[in-house]
């Protein structure tokens, strides 16, 4: 009768007891990992393709619309659907048996718990085995050289008449990742000209930057183009007097020499040594603000009178040699004038002539 007790009343407690998972576990921080991809045909029209991204996970979709593309770009909008841990692509379209499409999916799927982002996926769809080549890039500001993210890259025939761009459907397109990097896996060894956009589609609108080269692109020659972009609309006089004003944020060689004798601090100097010898614009910036900026017709590039300070020093080609870097020309197929950074801080003292060797590419 005592044994029965007992048992009744362990019974009552562990009945009465709340089961709690243990706390302090390691938090799921891995994205989903894709396991296989599935193509069938759809059972009632053999042009549309139903592919399925099978992930060891449960998933959600994550800012689709901002990041998925297709490549050559489909007429008619891919479906998507999630099943579980099973993302299902639904193509329904009349695809190229000539040609291979890229799938890009980098950043559209985080897993069901604690969202993590998938960043880098992307399959291809082959068709044919030509078109195998690659072409990767970088799209940068063309004043600031901040990378351009999720910005279009877009290859057109070379016979397409520039007043067609923006216009026509691309032949292919890529996005750029956070860091202004965007590929191409799928080309064929022809000759394509190449434009980029900052929009949310491939037409032009204002406040957006676009980019291009003046030069055909081939993937069998070129494995790497930088891309520099601007505003079309903005002219190149307003940009510049906009940031860059004389006042605390400026230093012009006009005005330094009243300030040093006002701090009573002996400036220093600096001769850059480079190969170039040409109309060329040297800035010294702080906290990426001009403090100093000075104009050479020619060699030698000799900046005097510098308050002693760390500095980013920045080389930016006079083409037009009107004193000023300009931004490019759509109209006329100009390009922005050339900015290079130096990849280094540099530090003046005072009463100190530097002498700094620049290999400045052209």
């Amino acid at each position: 009768m005592k044994i029965l007790k007992n048992i009744f009343l362990i019974f009552i407690i562990t009945s009465c007891a709340n089961i709690v998972a243990p706390n302090g576990g390691m938090k799921d921080a891995d994205p989903p990992k894709l396991l296989n991809v599935e193509i069938r045909e759809h059972s009632q029209n053999s042009h549309k393709k139903i592919i399925t991204f099978n992930f060891n996970e449960y998933i959600q979709l994550n800012n689709w619309e901002e990041y998925f593309y297709i490549s050559p770009p489909t007429k008619k909008r891919a479906q998507k659907k999630i099943k579980g841990a099973a993302l299902l692509l639904t193509i329904d379209d009349t695809l190229n048996e000539n040609t291979s499409y890229y799938i890009a999916l980098n950043s559209c799927v985080k897993d069901n718990n604690e969202g993590n982002i998938l960043s880098d996926l992307g399959y291809q769809l082959k068709n044919n085995s030509s078109d195998t080549l690659t072409l990767s890039g970088k799209l940068q500001d063309a004043y600031t050289l901040d990378p351009l993210k999720n910005s279009w890259i877009m290859l057109f025939s070379e016979d397409l008449n520039d007043s067609l761009i923006f216009k026509e459907s691309p032949d292919y397109i890529a996005k750029t990742n956070k860091n202004g990097i965007f590929h191409f896996p799928n080309l064929k060894n022809v000759d394509y000209k190449i434009t980029a956009i900052t929009g949310n589609d491939f037409i032009y609108n204002n406040g957006e930057k676009i980019a291009f080269s003046n030069i055909p692109i081939n993937p069998e020659k070129d494995s790497f183009i930088a891309l520099f972009a601007f505003n079309p609309i903005i002219t190149i006089d307003s940009t510049v007097t906009n940031s860059i004003e004389l006042d605390q944020d400026l230093i012009t060689n006009n005005t330094i020499d009243s300030i040093v004798k006002e701090k009573e601090v002996a400036s220093g100097m600096i001769q850059i040594v480079t190969a170039t010898n040409k109309s060329s614009i040297f800035q010294l910036l702080q906290n990426e603000k001009v403090i100093l900026e000075t104009y050479f017709s020619k060699k030698p590039y000799v900046i005097n009178n510098i308050v002693p300070g760390k500095y980013q020093l920045k080389y930016i080609e006079d083409r037009n040699k009107d004193s000023i870097w300009s931004a490019g020309d759509w109209g006329k197929r100009i390009t922005p004038e050339k900015v290079i950074n130096y990849p280094s801080e540099i530090l003046i003292r005072s009463s100190w002539n530097l002498e700094l060797e620049w290999i400045i590419q052209e």
